[in-house]
């Protein structure tokens, strides 16, 4: 699997199935940064940064459990709700 590090290529390719509507892009508003630091919060004492916190609340906001995630400590992250998320990279990580 190759990652969206440097490869312009590999960029592109992304963006192009993106313009194909091949995923949903969820707009985060300014009512969405205190969940996001309450996520933050929570989980100082594990890896999160901005992406994972827009992951959960995005997936929050759409009522979804099935996220893809190339972190492989997804596992630790839960909805509102406390439901675990299936990872659809799972296998790949």
């Amino acid at each position: 699997m190759q990652s969206l590090n440097f490869s312009v290529q590999v960029q592109i390719d992304f963006l192009t199935w993106v313009k194909r509507r091949a995923l949903t892009i969820v707009e985060l508003r300014l009512e969405h940064i205190d969940r996001l630091i309450e996520l933050v919060v929570k989980y100082s004492d594990r890896p999160m940064d901005l992406a994972d916190g827009s992951l959960i609340v995005s997936s929050e906001q759409l009522d979804l459990r099935h996220i893809l995630m190339i972190d492989a400590d997804y596992y630790i992250h839960r909805t509102k709700g406390k439901a675990p998320f299936q990872n659809l990279l799972a296998d790949l990580i």
